[in-house]
């Protein structure tokens, strides 16, 4: 309420001073040096109101200029001159003139009359003269906008965010849900990146374990590989030894059966004598025989029948 009662004051001073210069208040502000010393410009005077039939020649009146006028003289709205002549042949009518300057080139009609200089403030009339002009008048449409912007800045700020939510807001809704749905599927995404990385750790564990199990195996592999060799060379060995006394042998009974037949013979022939007794001989231990092949295989043995 504080605040709408000093805008409105505010807003009532710029239009008293606005319509001051243009007539219609009871002062005014003297624009000019036409009057000096009588009245110098900047200084407020104030318009007593006068009856036409009662001024007199040497009064100072004030008095409106038509719109005509002022675009032909190039005048002011109103002006505040010396009387100095009195015309009542059919109307009253007064020519005035400044007190610095010659005879106003019109004459004033007694309606146009708006009374007489009663007092003056000095230096009181320049702020009404700075809104006579164009650059007061922008001035002040200016200075009131910002002095109400700035009465009414919390105002206007609820306004502005009660409007940018009431046509913004399903935007930003929908922007919000947006973010939320790409926060989501980015939390989504780095659990499933972390989950990854742990199967890839756990995977590289595994590698890792299968690796040294292939190492560990190769190894004995390596080992069995060697005993294999070795059993390999001996079985060879056997081979060749086996093949070797399956040799002597088959040459020792080819030598057994060459001497039997010779035996054969010779009995044959000596058939009739029969032969003196033999000497019993004391046989001998008998060994023991093991058959070829065998690692007590001794080729002496064969002999020995």
């Amino acid at each position: 309420m504080k605040r709408a009662l000093v805008l409105l004051g505010v807003v009532a001073l710029g239009i008293v001073g606005y319509l001051s210069v243009r007539g219609t208040m009871p002062f005014m502000a003297i624009l000019g040096t036409s009057m000096e010393p009588a009245l110098s410009a900047g200084n407020l005077i104030l318009i007593k109101e006068a009856n036409p039939a009662d001024v007199k020649v040497g009064d100072i009146i004030v008095f409106t200029i038509p719109q005509a006028v002022q675009d032909a003289y190039n005048y002011p709205p109103i002006v505040a001159h010396r009387v100095i002549k009195i015309n009542t042949e059919r109307a009253i009518t007064f020519r005035t003139k400044g007190d610095n300057t010659g005879e106003d080139p019109f004459t004033v009609r007694a309606q146009d009359l708006k009374g007489t200089v009663s007092s003056q403030v000095p230096y009181a009339g320049f702020p009404l003269l700075f809104f006579q002009s164009r650059q007061g008048l922008i001035f002040l449409v200016v200075a009131l906008t910002l002095f109400a912007l700035y009465l009414y800045a919390d105002e206007l700020s609820k306004g502005r965010q009660l409007a940018h939510r009431g046509l913004f807001g399903p935007v930003i809704e929908e922007n919000q849900r947006g973010s939320l749905v790409i926060a989501q599927r980015v939390e989504a995404t780095e659990k499933k990146i972390d989950n990854t990385e742990k199967t890839i750790a756990v995977t590289q564990q595994a590698l890792e374990k299968f690796a040294a199990a292939i190492e560990l195996y190769a190894q004995h592999l390596q080992s069995h590989t060697s005993a294999i060799q070795g059993l390999a060379q001996a079985s060879h060995e056997l081979k060749n030894g086996a093949a070797e006394q399956n040799r002597v042998l088959a040459h020792l009974l080819e030598a057994i059966e060459q001497g039997k037949s010779i035996k054969g013979m010779v009995g044959e022939v000596e058939a009739p004598a029969k032969p003196a007794p033999a000497p019993e001989l004391k046989k001998p231990a008998r060994t023991q025989k093991f058959p070829p092949g065998c690692a007590k295989f001794n080729p002496r043995d064969v002999g020995k029948a």
